[in-house]
């Protein structure tokens, strides 16, 4: 899934802390932070910078029913612009 433009980072992060199972951010390179550390959220907020790059990647659920949490920050299909 992946994320919408313009989101408040410190409300998205709030409900990351809701989920039951671990929330990965992941860039097209591949790479993976777990948004449930402190270390990696600083990351995120950085990227979050960067609105074109935050939008290129994706974000990935250890337990789906988390989705829930996240799902007014988040696109359902991956190539919506809506």
């Amino acid at each position: 899934m992946r994320i919408k433009a313009n989101i408040n980072v410190i409300n998205f992060l709030r409900q990351v802390q809701k989920c039951r199972g671990e929330v990965l951010f992941e860039t097209s390179e591949g790479d993976r932070i777990a948004l449930k550390s402190t270390l990696s959220q600083y990351i995120f907020c950085t990227i979050a910078r960067q609105p074109d790059l935050l939008q290129s990647c994706t974000i990935r659920f250890a337990q789906k029913n988390d989705k829930i949490f996240l799902k007014d920050f988040l696109y359902s299909d991956p190539n919506s612009s809506k």
